[in-house]
């Protein structure tokens, strides 16, 4: 069988040690082990070493003559030999020293059985011992079940003061605290609303109906025959936009001061077209420099129909109608984002208008009128809990000595008048109200009652603590003539 031969150097580790392995590619590979030893010295490094060459398919063996990794790899159960030539010649098998099995202890069955029939301890007692044992153990059972058993519930009601106070709160964003001075915090929030309106239009506009008609006179300016074709545009002077079309066409005779009259139709409808005498005179170029033109008597015939068309008040409704629509939304939108906030309504205002679009634009004939808006508005919110939080400290300033306020006895509510002003800070008035009770140790109240009757615990509680009235104590069960030994089963409970 082939065997490989595998010098191991002083620095190789289990990895430079398994490339070798696997670059002899040898079904045996004898490993020539260096004298001073190598980087694998555990046992643990030869078991990971036999692990790797049977992974690999590979028998190892070692040949070295140190007396400490021959141990180890025996142990392992890796060959070893102490040269080459043996290693060579001898076959590679190495067989552990199976240690001997310690023998187990023979049981002694005569010992065990005696134990067995040997009667137990409470047989040997005598019938008057059972008896107090029982007995005993009842008393024991009973004992616990009234230390733990029986419970209480204890209801006192303290000396209590009902304090009220109106509020007259300041409330700015430029606030960053609740102040006893009447200080309100509050932040801007903004909502964007959107809605289109369309109302029938009031107004009148002229719609053009006919063009106008006048003479125009052309006049030669040269000594040269000058044709003007019909069609040609004369316009107005005082209204550029209005011009005037020649109907037919006329040669000039050659000579300065030559004149000759046409008649003429205007281009626009209306009673615009209708222009005043020596109006129209603009001809176009090329003729400019060489004709003139001019209108001796008015230009007349141009007429309008009067139909629907908004006007300027139409627009004005229009638009106010659907801002106040658009306020009210925006209200309602804030009360729905922010259901638990107060708003001030006077604050409320439109921050940009991100879209506003009328048709028509401007006055034109049209049956209605429509306006779409999109806005963005803002308004101050106030924090309810800054709202609580400045009542529950005016009534604590007024309230009597030693007492506290009970939490859940505040009760805020706002001015039915609403903020006022036109600016921050805004004024609103708050009415607050809560009721005020001396305070009561809870566990001092379980410990003075523990063990006592229902009569002596009412007599020592209201001796310790303010209260209005005697306090209401109910046992469980309720034939139980004394309240719990244990702390933990009563409790208390404090109403003002």
């Amino acid at each position: 069988m082939k065997t490989a031969l595998i010098t191991v150097e002083p620095l190789d580790d289990l990895a430079a040690l398994e490339d070798k392995i696997a670059w002899a590619k040898a079904p045996r590979a004898l490993l020539l082990w260096p004298r001073k030893g190598c980087a694998v010295q555990r046992t643990l490094d030869f078991v990971r070493l036999k692990r790797i060459a049977d992974r690999l398919g590979t028998q190892i063996a070692i040949v070295t003559r140190s007396r400490r990794v021959r141990r180890l790899a025996r142990q392992v159960g890796i060959p070893v030999f102490p040269n080459r030539r043996a290693a060579l010649q001898k076959p590679w098998r190495w067989r552990r020293v199976r240690r001997p099995r310690p023998r187990r202890r023979r049981v002694d069955l005569y010992t065990l059985r005696a134990l067995a029939q040997r009667p137990l301890p409470w047989t040997q007692l005598k019938p008057w011992q059972r008896l107090a044992a029982f007995t005993a153990g009842v008393l024991a059972v009973l004992a616990l079940a009234a230390f733990m058993f029986p419970s209480a519930q204890i209801t006192l009601q303290p000396e209590n003061v009902t304090q009220t106070a109106s509020i007259r709160a300041s409330i700015s964003p430029s606030y960053q605290a609740v102040t006893l001075s009447g200080h309100l915090p509050a932040r801007w929030e903004t909502v964007t609303v959107g809605a289109s309106l369309t109302r029938p239009t009031t107004g009148q506009a002229p719609l053009p109906e006919r063009p106008a008609h006048a003479e125009i006179v052309l006049t030669n300016l040269t000594t040269e025959t000058v044709a003007i074709p019909a069609g040609t545009t004369v316009r107005s002077v005082s209204h550029p936009d209005v011009a005037f079309r020649t109907t037919e066409g006329v040669t000039l005779l050659p000579e300065v001061g030559a004149a000759a009259t046409v008649e003429a139709e205007s281009l626009v409808y209306g009673e615009i077209a209708n222009r005043p005498a020596h109006d129209l005179q603009v001809l176009e170029a090329p003729l400019a420099f060489r004709v003139a033109a001019d209108n001796p008597s008015p230009a007349e015939g141009g007429a309008s129909l009067p139909v629907p068309a908004p006007s300027a008040r139409d627009y004005r409704a229009l638009e106010q109608t659907l801002r106040q629509q658009l306020r009210a939304q925006a209200l309602d939108a804030l009360q729905k984002e922010f259901p638990n906030a107060l708003i001030v309504l006077p604050s409320l205002q439109v921050e940009t208008d991100l879209e506003r679009t009328f048709d028509p634009p401007k006055t034109q004939p049209a049956n209605t009128l429509s306006l779409t808006l999109r806005v963005r508005y803002r308004a101050l919110l106030v924090a309810p809990e800054d709202v609580r939080a400045l009542a529950r400290t005016t009534l604590t300033a007024s309230a009597p000595h030693g007492m506290v306020l009970v939490p859940e006895t505040l009760k805020v509510e706002a001015d039915p008048a609403g903020p006022q002003g036109d600016a921050t800070p805004y004024t609103w008035v708050f009415h607050a109200r809560g009721v005020f009770a001396s305070p009561i140790d809870q566990e001092l109240a379980r410990q003075a009652v523990v063990g006592l009757t229902p009569e002596a615990a009412q007599q020592r509680l209201d001796a310790v603590f303010p209260l209005a009235t005697l306090p209401e104590i109910r046992c469980w069960p309720a034939w139980w003539p004394r309240l719990p030994f244990l702390p933990l089963r009563i409790t208390v409970q404090v109403q003002p």
